[in-house]
């Protein structure tokens, strides 16, 4: 007998509401935690604006967030896989990169950051191997989101066709960041979604750098004095703070330093332009005056253009070239018409990082032994991240370092560092000294920025509340001109720790011979000259989107330096003639 019964094994039964439920409960307590973790500064943004009484920015404030919360649900319980994928990509990568930012700072991802880091993308791989484990824990939370917001739960019911039909609403929120941002001037984007806010200010940011185009730089208009012309070295050392360098008599740290203290003018602890090499060179390269930051950074003639109508060869030096992809192997915002007016280009690439600061004391002294004037910009590699990349695992004289510690805790941290300006600073100043001939010529020695060196925060290139120590360089003029070295040594003396990049270019443009008159009409100080307290911009200076310059005051006199930086000596001798 045939049996008509349907097979039940065959038949699909509606999922039971209560399993749905539970699977949509436990996707939402997920993302609520996903939020909660990757938005760290949400309380206190709302504490303070609620006890201020700002309800003007608190209640458009707590309108975007309710549209992002909502565009995150909207996203991630979407029934179209595909624009589930698509928008957990996009949250997901944004939430982790804001994330990890803070994670590895202790700094919001703010657009100046994103500018910043396009301009430095070269360094990449330095700086993974620097902050790997803040990059790892990023990625951890990233495939952790795309989990989260890929979980089908099969949503029913009425939600489900304005679920639907809102899929386009996460563009929302991104608009309202990026318009915000816009209308404060690069700001406004503290405490907002971080699953919005990355993307925002990214594409903000990419839409201003392809749309800034290049400025017009004026040409020099100024007759330079005649006379005879001495050589120029602007030799401008890679994140060496101040207050690791002792000038001390047979000290342990730089001994062969100190033994050359005669030779240099020193202006005490200085303050860098900017707190990220990009900036900071900028400024010094293009002769940026602080009476008019972003309008000189912008059309103010280079010190190349300077130097090459006061009669110089012009020769640039860079040993940090090894991580640069691009074909005209320039950085910091060089570019193809600046380099045209550079006579002798050296992009050191066949060199370790511990080995090019040396190879670039080579050719220093090659180019001043060359007949006629010549002005020398050189960038050295100094103690570039990864500091243990910086020196010979044998000059290791400080440890436990990173590298054998394993962690990155304050001694391994501090004694890397020690071992890299030991290396770059104190051994590579007694083999510039003994292979180039100064006669005849002017040294300005400098940083482009100094460093943090507390683990869990960036060592520089912070915009959002940036750390003096980021911006402590040292400061020192080497000069055979009895007359300059005499009037720059009265200057050191009356403004011991006054000293700003900001006071170079002017200096160098009279040593050029150009005058005093000219010089006044662009700058109100000098090294020789001046009153202005020292301060250092962080972030863009080129008025990508405000012509407001965001400086920070530093009081030099402050005591900075780490305690494992005041406790740690060396396990070997260095004496300062070995």
């Amino acid at each position: 007998m045939t049996d008509h019964r349907p097979d039940r094994s065959l038949v699909k039964y509606p999922e039971s509401g209560a399993r749905i439920a539970l699977r949509v409960s436990l996707k939402l307590a997920l993302l609520a935690v996903f939020v909660v973790i990757t938005n760290v500064g949400f309380g206190q943004r709302l504490s303070m604006l609620y006890e201020t009484g700002r309800w003007e920015t608190l209640i458009p404030y707590l309108i975007i967030w309710a549209t992002a919360l909502v565009a995150v649900a909207v996203a991630a319980f979407h029934p179209k896989t595909w624009v589930r994928l698509v928008w957990a990509a996009v949250m997901t990568l944004s939430s982790a990169v804001a994330w990890g930012y803070h994670n590895a700072s202790q700094s919001e991802f703010t657009v100046f950051d994103i500018v910043s880091l396009w301009n430095a993308r070269h360094e990449a791989g330095r700086a993974a191997d620097f902050y790997g484990e803040h990059i790892m824990l990023a990625s951890v939370l990233l495939v952790c989101g795309v989990l989260i917001f890929a979980l089908p739960v099969g949503t029913r019911g009425p939600l489900r066709p304005w679920i639907k039909r809102l899929g386009w609403l996460p563009v929302l929120p991104i608009a309202v960041i990026g318009a915000i941002v816009v209308m404060k001037g690069g700001g406004g984007s503290q405490a907002m979604p971080s699953q919005f806010t990355p993307v925002a200010l990214t594409s903000l940011a990419g839409a201003k750098i392809a749309l800034q185009g290049a400025p017009v730089r004026r040409q020099v208009t100024w007759q330079p004095q005649p006379g005879p012309r001495r050589n120029i070295v602007m030799m401008i050392d890679e994140s060496i703070r101040h207050d690791y360098l002792d000038f001390t008599a047979g000290n342990p740290h730089t001994p062969r330093l100190a033994a050359l203290a005669d030779r240099f003018v020193n202006f005490g602890p200085a303050v860098s332009g900017g707190n990220c090499s990009n900036y900071s060179n900028a400024i010094l390269r293009f002769a940026a005056s602080r009476k008019d930051v972003t309008g000189s950074i912008n059309t103010s003639p280079t010190l190349w253009s300077y130097a090459k109508k006061a009669g110089y060869r012009t020769v640039f030096i860079d040993a940090q070239a090894g991580g640069i992809t691009n074909p005209g192997l320039m950085q910091n915002y060089m570019t193809m018409t600046e380099r045209a007016d550079i006579d002798a280009f050296h992009a050191l690439r066949d060199v370790t990082s511990a080995e090019a600061d040396f190879r670039l004391a080579e050719i220093v002294a090659a180019e001043l032994a060359k007949p006629g004037p010549v002005f020398i910009y050189a960038n050295k590699n100094g103690a570039h991240f990864p500091y243990d990349a910086a020196y010979p695992e044998s000059e290791a004289h400080y440890r436990p370092t990173m590298t054998e510690a394993g962690v990155d805790d304050p001694v391994a941290r501090v004694a890397s560092y020690r071992n890299a300006v030991a290396w770059s600073v104190d051994r590579f100043m007694a083999d510039l000294f003994a292979k180039a001939d100064f006669s005849d010529t002017t040294m300005v020695y400098t940083s482009d920025h100094g460093q943090a060196l507390d683990p869990g925060k960036l060592s520089h290139c912070v915009v959002d509340n940036p750390d003096a120590r980021t911006a402590l360089v040292p400061l020192l003029v080497a000069t055979d001109d009895a007359v300059l070295q005499a009037e720059l040594a009265a200057a050191a003396r009356q403004r011991h720790g006054k000293a700003s990049h900001f006071q170079i270019a002017p200096s160098v443009l009279s040593w050029m011979g150009y005058g005093d008159s000219d010089i006044a009409t662009a700058y109100d100080e000098s090294l020789v000259s001046g009153n202005r307290e020292p301060a250092f911009t962080a972030g863009d200076v080129f008025g990508l989107f405000s012509s407001a310059v965001h400086w920070t005051p530093v009081d030099t006199a402050q005591d900075r330096i780490e305690a494992a930086g005041r406790k740690l000596v060396p396990r070997t001798a260095v004496g300062a003639g070995s």
